[in-house]
């Protein structure tokens, strides 16, 4: 059978001539060469060289370009904003080339990238040609601008992520104390804190706490993309201390601020903080016949003295009016902050004042406005803080502080419907409970 075959192959081949025969041969090894080549890959952990000896730029249309910077060498880069920080600056640093950085900024006809914030954060997705394929801005942990490279532009929008909040609910009994058993419950850390902050008012928790006082809250969870992010607000939260029942309720009000507030719309806070410094100790209290330590005489001490660490942040005991903000004499540094005509307080021998503390500004309570020094006539680091009512000093630590305002008339019928139904859904978690 095969002699019949090759016997038939000879006979075709002796009919044609010679020269027809190369031309055939030729063709035959053009195909075989053009099959063997269409089945070479490029291995893509080689280095770009490789992939760029097959074929050079100046041969690859735009998108090609684009595809070939973008496959497989992608840098991704992070950088935190930082005072007298641009876009420009940053991508510069990065290594990225100023043509490309102008491209990026005359694609941006929003301005969305112009109003980068301190302390936020870019991350940049960078090629091996310094250039950048892709950049997100982020705000907060669901929102930002995002920045992709399109072409020979870039295309530039805001984003939003799907974000889902979900209510958990914590019964707690005080056997150890209110921070261990917490944490015994699985209640965060922060949402401790925050519970002792809306209740630190009313509240002792140094030594009013007792075994056998219990708290209930219902707080939110927050999720993004279905990944929890971060442990929300308390809703609503109910202490029991010494059998006497606390309720706070968290509430948004028509200007947008959400404050708390009891179930008869008292506002739980105060309108003063009691202490303007965080984990200090009072190192001199208030006395009107005190031995000076530097002068040696007998001068009135109209404030109180609250030791600690230099740099320790001060904050503003209430909401109010930057009067003053400078150094006078023996208290050195000083903010004297106005909150009402009846009520202002001073803060003395500050390191140096924060950077947004200017006279005539607006502060709202527990907001930074220096940091503890020792300048003035001061023997250690501390704070000097004064409260004065209608212009004379008063004891800090004794004053009889005035209550923040109540819920407003307008909110008052829409907050006893939304109160009763929180309450009512705290009291059914509280009886499933048990």
């Amino acid at each position: 059978m095969l002699r019949k075959i090759l016997k038939q192959i000879k006979l075709i081949f002796s009919s044609y001539p010679r020269r027809h025969l190369y031309l055939l041969l030729v063709g035959i090894i053009f195909l075989i060469s053009m099959t063997l080549f269409s089945n070479i890959k490029i291995d893509s952990n080689s280095p770009k060289e490789a992939l760029f000896s097959q074929v050079s730029m100046e041969e690859l249309d735009l998108e090609s370009a684009v595809e070939a910077e973008t496959s497989n060498f992608i840098k991704l880069k992070r950088a935190e904003i930082k005072r007298n920080d641009s876009l420009f600056s940053i991508l510069k640093r990065l290594g990225i080339e100023e043509k490309n950085i102008v491209t990026l900024v005359n694609s941006d006809r929003s301005n969305l990238l112009a109003q980068i914030k301190i302390g936020k954060t870019l991350e940049v997705g960078i090629s091996d040609f310094n250039k950048v394929i892709s950049l997100n801005y982020i705000k907060d942990f669901k929102s930002g601008v995002r920045a992709k490279k399109s072409g020979e532009v870039y295309e530039i929008e805001e984003y939003e992520l799907n974000t889902e909040k979900y209510r958990v609910f914590k019964n707690i009994e005080i056997n150890n104390s209110l921070y261990v058993d917490g944490l015994k419950e699985g209640l965060p850390d922060s949402v401790i804190m925050d519970l002792v902050y809306i209740f630190g008012w009313d509240i002792d928790f140094v030594h009013d706490i007792r075994p056998g006082d219990s708290y209930s809250l219902i707080y939110e969870e927050v999720f993004v993309n279905g990944e929890k992010k971060l442990d929300g607000d308390i809703l609503i939260a109910e202490f029991i201390n010494r059998d006497r029942t606390h309720t706070a309720i968290r509430y948004k009000l028509q200007n947008g601020f959400s404050e708390y507030f009891s179930l008869e719309g008292r506002n739980v806070k105060k309108a003063f903080l009691r202490s303007p410094v965080k984990f200090s100790y009072i190192s001199s209290s208030y006395n009107l016949k005190r031995r000076h330590p530097i002068l040696h005489k007998i001068r009135a001490h109209t404030g109180v003295d609250y030791a600690a660490s230099r740099g320790t942040p001060v904050r503003t005991t209430g909401d109010g009016t930057v009067v003053f903000a400078d150094k006078k004499g023996g208290y050195g540094n000083l903010v004297e902050i106005k909150h009402t005509e009846d009520y202002s307080t001073r803060y003395a021998h500050l390191n140096k004042f924060h950077s947004k503390i200017k006279v005539g500004g607006k502060v709202k309570q527990s907001e930074t406005i220096g940091y503890v020094g020792r300048t003035g006539t001061a023997t250690g680091d501390h704070l000097h803080y004064e409260f004065r009512v209608n212009g004379k000093h008063t004891n800090p630590l004794t004053v009889k502080l005035p209550n923040a305002k109540p819920i407003h008339e307008n909110d008052k019928d829409s907050y006893g419907l939304y109160a009763e139904k929180i309450l009512a859904d705290l009291k059914n978690y509280q009886n499933l409970s048990f």
